[in-house]
């Protein structure tokens, strides 16, 4: 791709704010991949917005994790789509607190913003028809030297195996549904979750997106205290589900620490050389 052309240009049609951050975040992945992950969650965060204004009522929090939770509950976002937005929120985080992004991940989130683009675009105008070529990734301003590319590979298998990861646990946690057991089937989730931290652990790789589990669990959780079966009122399947959650989503949120500290470990290896 030649630096004057874009993939986006196709948004300029539906939201031109949305098309200009995402424009800007494809100009910046190679030379301030940082600055490219900031834009790509202003623009998540703008598709939000949008989305909340279109799709429901009331007072919702201004929160971008916490609209998109709302989104996926009302069935407005699709979980494939809202574990892309997720994964954009939780690197622009990161990249806003200090955590350097590389930019073989820069790549993988304008790439992803790339495919959810298409989506947005017929969710706020409904009979639209889009066509999406596959994904150009931007060329770098210059070659890339044999130890960066060597870099930026093992970069894309940590980020691969991560994601991995995350989709591998996000789909076990669906198995909840109104006939499981409550306390069964925590217990053989958390020892599944535990099983695959070993595993991480082992291979030097940290594991899975604490915001899924615990947005997925509570979900599920609630659902079945609430079930008549279970004897349970809402106020006492609420309060169990997020005693049970705090937890897990603690222990994940560590982990999600050393799947960071991991990364920029990767990039210093890289300066220091």
């Amino acid at each position: 791709m030649s630096k004057n052309e874009t993939n986006f240009q196709f948004l300029e049609r539906f939201d031109k704010r949305v098309a200009r951050l995402a424009k800007q975040a494809e100009k910046y992945v190679h030379t301030d991949p940082d600055s490219c992950m900031f834009k790509l969650r202003l623009m998540v965060e703008t598709m939000a917005k949008k989305l909340t204004g279109l799709q429901m009522r009331g007072d919702i929090s201004k929160d971008l994790g916490a609209m998109l939770g709302a989104l996926e509950r009302s069935g407005a976002l699709p979980r494939r789509q809202a574990d892309t937005m997720h994964a954009i929120r939780r690197d622009g985080n990161a990249a806003v607190h200090g955590s350097p992004t590389p930019v073989p991940t820069a790549m993988r989130r304008l790439g992803e913003a790339y495919k959810i683009s298409g989506w947005f675009c017929k969710m706020i105008k409904k009979g639209s028809k889009i066509q999406l070529e596959a994904f150009d990734p931007p060329d770098p301003p210059s070659p890339i030297d044999q130890h960066t590319q060597q870099l930026h590979g093992k970069i894309d298998e940590l980020e691969e195996s991560i994601e991995q990861r995350r989709l591998a646990t996000r789909e076990s946690l669906l198995m909840f549904g109104p006939q499981e057991d409550v306390k069964e089937v925590t217990r053989r989730i958390t020892e599944e979750l535990c099983a695959l931290d070993n595993v991480a652990a082992a291979a030097g790789e940290p594991t899975i997106d604490a915001d899924f589990v615990a947005l997925v669990m509570a979900m599920d959780l609630e659902q079945i205290e609430e079930d008549p079966r279970h004897g349970g009122d809402s106020r006492t399947a609420k309060r169990e589900a997020e005693e049970q959650l705090e937890g897990i989503k603690k222990h994940l949120a560590e982990r999600e620490k050393e799947f960071l500290a991991e990364r920029t470990f990767l990039l210093e290896q890289r300066n220091n050389a």
